[in-house]
């Protein structure tokens, strides 16, 4: 008996353990996004290093590092160095720059250098040089420089159309940089700034990551773009998907009679819940996109020919080929609510002179409800983080055109969009966008998981109430 219970110890604590470990490695996993995504919209103190060389380098410490080093005589030593966002690609092609701790002379925090946001090239460390307007300057020196341009901003786009107007910046080793206000987004001295003016900055910066188009190659702007792309193709998908997926599960548990038909059928939908999801994809560009997208073009649009309207990606066939990707999803979790139901419920129905599909719309629809709301949860989630079958199906790393507008028709199911999860692979793991663009993938990252929790949180709360409502008649 001892050596038995001493058995089911081990068995217990190593589960527990196994569970404890997977919790911990999830939790950090969210941690490193939530802090590394949150992070990006504060505005960072800019340092300027002075090297033992003579070189001089502005900008903000991303890391610190321990390097084991091995002296003339073999003896060995702890050194740190730092991994530096410097703001100048002139210099420094790949934007970082790595100082030996030991190689620096002296640091400060200059009150006036300023970060000037860019559309298109990134952002620029330096110091405020002069205000030109159409080839005359008409400010200079940090102090009537920031003056002159806090007076125009009100009106800056307007004059922006009207004259050519740009400042003058000088980096930390002494060269001039001349940026045209065309391409400011906006300038601020993060070394001058107050407790509650950073965090008026961080709430700005993060409204506008949300509600405004990306600029710089993905590596700077906002989402909204990929944001409503990612709601519309789930929402698409979930208007296909629900009714096939019910109606073939209402099949298979109340009509369908047993035999080899409904054995092949079973086979299939356990099989396709197996099939990787790259193949989805494969399926979708050669049935949605080719045949069926060149059909609607052969008969419906043949002015258009050779340019293709929806015989190419697009929202429309991405969401037909997620559609097919969830449906067992859909068909399982209704399957075992239909199990669920009591037999009492359907007699009952059936002795009141209810008819059979009487008994299943008025008594056994509202009682499944709730797993029907799982399979519409699960759905949804394995849809937004789907990425590999919409990279061949019709999603783009940036459109300027969304898939409803308010041009006619209004909604353009033939468009290609971007999705946030393929707006993370693309800024997380492009070849060159090196260390830049981490920051977007981590703040996309953790939108992504915060839009998923709240229509699981929203889904889940509504399955709750159904399921406290049907309670007693379950019972």
């Amino acid at each position: 008996m001892g050596s038995k219970w001493s058995k089911d110890d081990a068995l217990i604590w190593l589960s527990g353990g196994a569970l404890v470990l997977g919790f911990l490695m999830v939790a950090g996993l969210i941690l490193v996004i939530v802090v590394h995504g949150l992070d990006r919209f504060w505005p960072q103190e800019l340092t300027r290093y002075e090297l033992r060389d003579g070189r001089i380098v502005l900008g903000h410490e991303t890391s610190r590092v321990s390097i084991r080093t091995t002296g003339s005589l073999g003896e060995r030593s702890m050194a740190y160095r730092l991994r530096v966002r410097t703001g100048d690609r002139e210099r420094f092609p790949v934007e970082y720059v790595w100082l030996e701790e030991g190689r620096i002379a002296g640091r400060d925090a200059p009150r006036e250098a300023v970060v000037v946001e860019q559309v298109w090239g990134g952002d620029i460390f330096g110091f405020l040089e002069s205000f030109v307007d159409d080839g005359t300057v008409v400010a200079r020196g940090y102090e009537a420089v920031r003056a002159h341009y806090r007076e125009q901003a009100p009106e800056l786009e307007r004059l922006r159309r009207q004259r050519a107007l740009s400042i003058v910046l000088s980096f930390a080793d002494g060269r001039q940089h001349t940026v045209s206000l065309a391409n400011v987004q906006r300038i601020y001295t993060p070394n001058a700034m107050t407790t509650w003016t950073r965090i008026r900055h961080y709430m700005g910066g993060a409204w506008s990551y949300l509600w405004s188009p990306p600029r710089d190659e993905n590596r700077l702007g906002g989402v909204y773009p990929a944001i409503f792309g990612t709601a519309a193709m789930v929402i698409l998908m979930s208007v296909v998907v629900m009714p096939f997926g019910v109606l073939a599960a209402f099949y298979l548990r109340e009509y369908g009679k047993p035999g080899p038909f409904l054995n092949v059928v079973r086979i299939a939908v356990n099989s396709l819940a197996g099939v990787p999801s790259i193949v989805f994809g494969v399926f979708g560009l050669g049935f949605f996109v080719y045949f069926l997208g060149g059909t609607l073009d052969r008969l419906f649009f043949p002015a258009e020919l050779p340019e293709p309207t929806f015989g190419r990606g697009g929202i429309l066939w991405c969401a037909l080929t997620l559609a097919l990707l969830t449906l067992p999803v859909v068909i399982v979790a209704v399957e075992e609510g239909l199990a669920g139901v009591p037999p009492g419920l359907r007699e009952a129905s059936h002795a009141l002179g209810a008819t059979r599909f009487e008994t299943l719309w008025r008594v056994v629809v509202p009682v499944v409800l709730p797993s029907i709301l799982t399979g519409l949860i699960l759905s949804v989630a394995r849809a937004a983080g789907t990425v590999a079958p919409l990279m061949i199906t019709g999603v783009v790393a940036f459109s300027a055109e969304l898939p409803v507008d308010g041009a006619w028709p209004f909604v353009h199911l033939e468009r290609e969009f971007m999705h946030l999860g393929f707006h993370i692979f693309d800024t997380g793991f492009r070849p060159d966008g090196g260390e830049a663009s981490l920051p977007m993938a981590y703040t996309s990252t953790l939108l992504l998981l915060a839009i998923v929790v709240a229509l699981n949180a929203a889904a889940i709360g509504l399955r709750s109430r159904l399921r406290r409502r049907y309670s007693l008649a379950v019972g």
